[in-house]
């Protein structure tokens, strides 16, 4: 028999340090329980940030890389973006950290009945070249998932 755990926050990702690009691990989402409602609200921290988040979500019991794909953050955003990435600084013209990044505390919520849901770093679709070092460009300190 499966236990349908209480409602609560699940660290997704936590300090992505000098990491470039980085997929986090596979968690467990409100499909994964059986629950209908779909309800998923996520929540990043970032400091001096400067690159692109994003959630990707499966549908499989067994995800394989094939199976994952991206969760538009923007659609409820009011923000005309064809990328479902949120990118920061989040206005490039006024960051809101001196060295150029943003520092924030962000919330998304979105429906769906996601098995698994993962948290995603992307400089290199943001940052072009690639920079050798990243460190100018700050971190996401962590990421929850509430269901």
């Amino acid at each position: 028999m499966s236990v349908t755990p209480a409602r609560n926050s699940i660290m997704m990702m936590t300090n992505t340090g000098q990491n470039h690009n980085l997929v986090g691990d596979a968690k467990r989402a409100d499909g994964y329980y059986g629950r209908t409602d779909g309800l998923h609200t996520v929540q990043v921290i970032v400091n001096n940030f400067t690159g692109n988040f994003g959630i990707q979500g499966t549908l499989a019991t067994e995800p394989t890389e094939s199976d994952w794909f991206d969760i538009n953050l923007n659609a409820n955003r009011n923000v005309s973006s064809a990328s479902p990435y949120v990118s920061f600084p989040v206005n490039p013209a006024a960051p809101t950290n001196p060295q150029g990044g943003d520092d924030a505390t962000l919330a998304f919520t979105f429906v769906g009945n996601f098995v698994y849901l993962r948290a995603i770093l992307d400089r290199s679709s943001y940052i072009v070249p690639d920079p050798t070092n990243v460190s100018p460009y700050g971190n996401i300190d962590k990421v929850l998932l509430s269901m």
